[in-house]
């Protein structure tokens, strides 16, 4: 669509949602890699009526855009988002319980659902402790570590569809995968219910700990990161791969191969989204020319250009 409509329709979403849509918001504050551009609009509806309000109104006109949790697992480019980018921290982030089982709104972080598990002694989910972002964003990717995912506990999903319409996804037409959930794709996430089961306070604490700090011990968390950058490959591992491969401490301006932890590419210099998605890119290459294995993404890429995407599939 033209430049103009898109003008003109930001204009309308400013005018008739002023105290939700901001214009020309910076992106990088909101992300864990504290990179990226600006969004022609930042919209955080305040009810879930609101949301559906701006989506449709988005799909109608055609102006692109991007639900966005914590941005903990996207990299957004230099010159940010053309369009809407959309938190639910607002309209979606309640949490309550009835016996074991637990409602959760997509905009809750992750670390909220923990701590809300172990306060009231529901056990299920402490394996998701350290996981940042939210529950939206931990569903769309099947989220997990150690022991589980976040798939394992799921009964049911609200969410609505493209055309901004409330469905509910019963679990298995989530199809959730390692780190996926296809059943998700082109969905609005607004929260989910999850099955638990009875846990001692005290126990879920030091379990919570445990898991932290195995994270600490082997993460580089003194640096921005989006955690894992790719998924594990079959029988094998990309952080092994990266490794053998000579990658790790790879540099591009101020991004690099995190010498701690090898499938983490971590901003240790002021690094732009562009040192970033070079070292993605070198190391997939890198990967490829040594094992013959082409390491997929588990970081989203929000505002690169088509050609951009398809440089890091797989050749």
């Amino acid at each position: 669509m033209n430049s103009e409509k898109i003008k003109k329709t930001i204009q309308r979403l400013k005018r008739e949602y002023p105290d939700s849509c901001r214009l020309d918001a910076p992106l990088a504050p909101l992300t864990s890699y504290q990179v990226g551009g600006k969004a022609d609009v930042l919209a955080t509806p305040a009810t879930v009526e609101e949301l559906e309000q701006i989506i449709r109104c988005c799909t109608r006109e055609g102006v692109p855009y991007f639900v966005m949790g914590k941005g903990a697992n996207v990299l957004v480019h230099d010159e940010g988002f053309r369009g809407v980018v959309v938190l639910l921290e607002h309209c979606c982030s309640q949490l309550f319980h009835e016996g074991e089982l637990l409602y959760v709104g997509a905009g809750a972080t992750v670390a909220d659902l923990v701590e809300y598990c172990e306060k009231h002694s529901l056990g299920g989910l402490d394996y998701m402790s350290g996981i940042p972002g939210t529950v939206g964003g931990a569903l769309r990717m099947n989220a997990g570590a150690f022991v589980g995912e976040i798939g394992d506990r799921v009964l049911r999903i609200d969410a609505l569809d493209k055309k901004g319409r409330r469905v509910q996804l019963p679990r298995e037409e989530a199809q959730f995968g390692y780190r996926r959930a296809d059943g998700l794709e082109n969905k609005i996430l607004l929260g989910c219910w999850l099955f638990l089961e009875p846990g001692d306070r005290e126990q879920l604490s030091r379990s919570r700990e445990d898991y932290l700090k195995r994270r600490a011990e082997k993460q580089p968390l003194e640096y921005p990161s989006c955690g894992s950058v790719f998924k594990r490959p079959p029988g094998d591992y990309a952080g092994r791969l990266i490794e053998a491969a000579g990658c790790k401490g790879f540099t591009v301006g101020g991004a690099m191969v995190s010498p701690k932890h090898a499938n983490f590419v971590v901003n240790f210099n002021h690094a732009a989204a562009g040192d970033i998605y070079e070292v993605i890119w070198r190391v997939q290459r890198k990967v490829y020319e040594h094992s013959g294995v082409w390491l997929e993404l588990e970081v989203k890429l929000v505002g690169f250009s088509e050609e951009d995407q398809r440089r890091v599939e797989k050749p």
